[in-house]
């Protein structure tokens, strides 16, 4: 299952560990209007990612993610 998040703030950020911690999911890929925060945050979860049980594969990316994603979820501005 691949999730889009859009927004790299406290909630958005929050529900990446979420998804994180959860299981369940291949992919989550971040989105944020700042490209380069969306680009360290998905750096900073990818670095912990070895000390968790999870496979989750972790990236930044556009919108264009969003046209296979199976959830996307939406903390812009939120």
């Amino acid at each position: 299952k691949k999730v889009v998040l859009v927004g790299t703030g406290f909630v958005g950020m929050s529900m990446a560990y979420s998804i994180l911690n959860t299981g369940g999911i291949d992919e989550l890929v971040l989105i944020d209007v700042d490209q380069e925060k969306a680009i360290g945050e998905a750096m900073d979860i990818s670095h912990g990612l070895p000390y968790s049980k999870s496979s989750l594969k972790v990236k930044a990316g556009g919108y264009d993610e969003c046209k296979d994603a199976d959830i996307v979820v939406i903390t812009a501005g939120a």
